[in-house]
């Protein structure tokens, strides 16, 4: 279908990433030899201490071609290279989900503002694509700003519009929970939905990010 698309001149046939030229992807945006080169990166840097959270795991640095691909889910709202990259992280996230045995995996909600002027919420889409089942425990209240346009403290006061789905709240008690997100930047998102999480006697809080900035 995209290839139509850009036979017809109606979506991209450049690779966003390397430049080139390309037909027939599911996406339109960054060619299959960019998207099969994206590997989980070696070694990690783990010495970041995260809040309330008792482990995570990082799938690759937010740079060059993951970089590429984020962004255009993001802001070119695919929701195809969103299921797409979940193929890609599908056998990294699942060997660290055999690892720590959670009871639940969830991701973040986006603001009211954000979800309108997207359609939907990639994390989800992305969790499709990688084949893992996952529950909704969080809602946002805000309608500030991305993250990435405020500062360190702006962010801190901003993480607070992240709540917990009140009918939830028992269920959560007891439960070993992994939060799935796009990003590792401050850790500001992440520790206060460990925090939320723990306050409600969630009994583990562990995370997984696909790039770290």
């Amino acid at each position: 279908m995209v290839g139509l698309l850009q036979h017809l001149g109606l979506a991209e046939d450049t690779c966003g990433a390397c430049g080139l030229k390309f037909k027939g992807s599911g996406q339109g945006f960054v060619c299959e030899d960019c998207l099969n080169r994206l590997k989980p990166y070696h070694p990690m840097d783990y010495s970041k201490r995260l809040l309330y959270v008792h482990s995570y795991r990082v799938f690759g640095l937010y740079e060059g071609i993951l970089r590429e691909v984020i962004q255009c889910i993001k802001f070119y709202r695919s929701k195809a290279l969103a299921l797409r990259l979940g193929q890609i992280i599908r056998n990294h996230i699942w060997e660290y989900m055999e690892d720590v045995r959670p009871d639940l995996i969830t991701f973040p909600s986006l603001n009211p503002r954000r979800f309108w002027s997207r359609g939907f919420n990639h994390m989800e889409y992305l969790l499709k694509g990688a084949e893992v089942p996952y529950v909704r425990v969080f809602k946002r209240l805000d309608l500030k700003p991305p993250l990435a346009m405020l500062k360190k403290e702006e962010r801190k006061r901003a993480v607070l519009g992240h709540r917990l789905k009140e009918e939830l709240l028992q269920y959560l008690e007891g439960k070993r929970v992994l939060v799935v997100d796009d990003l590792l930047t401050t850790g500001s998102t992440i520790e206060r939905l460990a925090y939320l999480l723990l306050s409600v006697g969630a009994e583990e809080v562990h995370a997984y990010f696909v790039g770290r900035g």
